[in-house]
């Protein structure tokens, strides 16, 4: 697993968002309330180059990232039956990724 390469500049801007997000939605389960916090839709205004920031956010630590991935890619790679299931959704985000030559191995 490794990152893929990026201007710091951006790298950075998405680590300090990444984790004010984590900070605001630490108590939320509601993942509509998760994705409408000001970090979480600035992330999603990052656009595709923030989607190998978070699929490496997923494979260190699953968490909902699902919403910015879609609205970001407008893809969906999640099979029916891992719908709810964090760590499978993160899986199959992960591997589309890999895919793609977004996120290393």
């Amino acid at each position: 697993m490794g990152a893929v390469a990026m201007p710091e500049r951006l790298r950075e801007r998405f680590e300090r968002l990444a984790t004010r997000w984590k900070a605001e939605s630490r108590y939320l389960s509601n993942t509509v309330q998760m994705a409408m916090l000001d970090s979480y839709q600035r992330i999603i205004g990052m656009g595709e180059p923030a989607v190998p920031l978070i699929l490496d956010e997923l494979a260190r630590e699953p968490r909902q990232w699902f919403w910015a991935l879609q609205a970001i890619t407008e893809e969906d790679p999640i099979p029916e039956v891992s719908r709810g299931k964090v760590r499978e959704m993160a899986k199959a985000w992960i591997d589309w990724g890999q895919a793609r030559g977004l996120h290393a191995a």
